[in-house]
């Protein structure tokens, strides 16, 4: 029985950041520039101007992105959402996976690489203030114990204000003043986020680091798993660069002329995770390019061709075409576009007010209304969920028998924000409006201003 090596070669059960005796290998990755990582950094400005200032943007007065745990409500584009809005949701949430199943089986773990917030933050903002302060991996002197202090305290203040835009999305703008200092006396709960936010901050982006994406998080371990030969992935061209050895001048008649890789290591140097990419796809890898970079610029200075680690697929390595359209991203489409539509369309129904028809318990009765009318008598229990942020006033009538007549304790009914009212209106609708034993009216909420609230359907039989 053959067993799995226990030095460096073992890259499929030992991770690259752990050594043979189970420590953890610290990973000081290089910084190299090179065009991916150009791009990185031109996707990461953005990005982390989005998730610094949503927090802090309005749209019609109410906040662009907030989750009010306290309220139970969420505001997306200035729009209150409640937990009766759990359909939505849902839909986003199967959205999201279908979405990433596509995304995956197109173009990898791009999200792990170029927008994930761990690696944005970690590789264009800690790593090169690391760098910047203690020299980057390869320095020949000893670290200053000022300049780690300094790096440190650059930390902390890049976390603080990272912490802040965090605690925001939670408690909202009006905790902070001109948005850097938090009203510890004010918002007591909003500082205890504030301390939790700086310390996982902190503790992640300077000390934890990879073994984020490693150890803890279980998407890129998903995303891993549902790659295929024709995802696009950063790959090493095996035929183009083995075997792999130091440059050759000229070399002996009997010896075989070498690959392009001169074994350099670069690839190595550079990567987040520590991985050798020339073992192939793996599971550390966030597929970043940053080897790409690192492996065209050697390739460069040596006179040739570049590419020798690239974006690609297997199929592609193995000198085959690759097919973006299959089985696969059909069905991921079809589904996403499904969910899209779906999506649209509650959202276009959405009403300010959620009206649902209780049981009937009380029996319509045949009886003659206040004006003598030969009329059905009936109670319909509703329940009013109010959608909307604001306290509203609103009046119940019904759409179709526009005869009848309603009878409630109050003639407006008072709709607090994201609270549920039962409301019993009596109506009497003339009996020559039942064609049989069933009728189904439309009872329709009105704001004071005869705005269309939210409407339903009751079923009415005759005694």
């Amino acid at each position: 029985m053959s067993t799995l090596p226990s030095g460096p070669e073992d890259f499929r059960s030992v991770l690259a950041s752990v050594q043979q005796d189970g420590q953890r290998k610290w990973v000081g990755a290089r910084i190299l520039w090179g065009r991916w990582r150009a791009w990185r950094m031109a996707l990461a400005v953005p990005l982390t101007a989005f998730y610094c200032a949503i927090p802090f943007v309005s749209v019609g007065g109410k906040p662009a992105l907030q989750f009010d745990l306290a309220a139970r409500k969420f505001y997306v584009a200035g729009v209150a959402f409640w937990p009766q809005d759990l359909s939505y949701f849902v839909i986003l949430v199967l959205l999201g996976i279908v979405g990433t199943l596509l995304t995956v089986a197109l173009l990898g773990r791009v999200f792990c690489g170029w927008f994930c917030p761990h690696n944005v933050f970690l590789e264009m903002v800690f790593r090169p203030v690391e760098h910047l302060v203690l020299g980057g991996p390869g320095s020949p002197q000893k670290t200053p114990f000022w300049r780690a202090a300094l790096m440190w305290l650059v930390f902390a203040v890049i976390a603080g204000g990272l912490a802040n835009a965090g605690t925001a999305i939670f408690v909202g703008a009006d905790a902070f003043r001109h948005h850097l200092i938090l009203d510890w006396a004010g918002h007591p709960y909003a500082a205890v986020c504030w301390v939790v936010f700086f310390g996982i901050i902190l503790f992640n982006f300077g000390w934890f680091r990879e073994q984020t994406c490693t150890i803890v998080c279980p998407y890129g371990r998903f995303q891993t798993a549902m790659l295929d030969p024709h995802t696009l992935t950063v790959a090493y061209d095996a035929r183009r660069g083995e075997p792999r050895g130091h440059l050759q001048h000229a070399p002996a008649p009997d010896e075989p002329k070498l690959g392009d890789c001169v074994d350099c290591g670069m690839c190595v140097r550079v990567c987040p995770t520590a991985i050798d990419i020339r073992n192939g796809n793996q599971l550390e890898c966030i597929h970043c390019a940053a080897c790409v970079d690192a492996c065209d610029m050697v390739m460069g200075k040596l006179g040739r061709p570049k590419g020798l680690v690239r974006y690609a697929a297997e199929v592609q390595l193995a000198g085959q075409k690759r097919a973006i359209v299959r089985p696969r991203t059909i069905l991921y489409t079809v589904v996403c576009c499904v969910l899209v539509a779906l999506l649209v369309w509650r959202l276009q129904g959405r009403s300010e007010v959620l009206v649902a028809p209780l049981r009937q318990t009380a029996i319509p009765v045949r009886e003659a209304d206040p004006d003598g009318r030969d009329c059905v008598r009936a109670a319909l229990p509703l329940s009013l969920v109010s959608r909307s942020d604001t306290a509203l006033r609103a009046r119940i009538v019904l759409g179709d028998a526009v005869q009848a007549k309603i009878i409630l304790p109050q003639p407006v009914v008072e709709l607090p924000p994201g609270q549920r009212v039962l409301a019993t209106p009596i109506v009497y609708i003339p009996r020559t409006m039942f064609s049989g034993r069933h009728l189904d009216v439309d009872v329709r909420i009105l704001a004071e201003d005869g705005r269309l609230l939210g409407s339903t359907e009751v079923g009415i039989r005759t005694p």
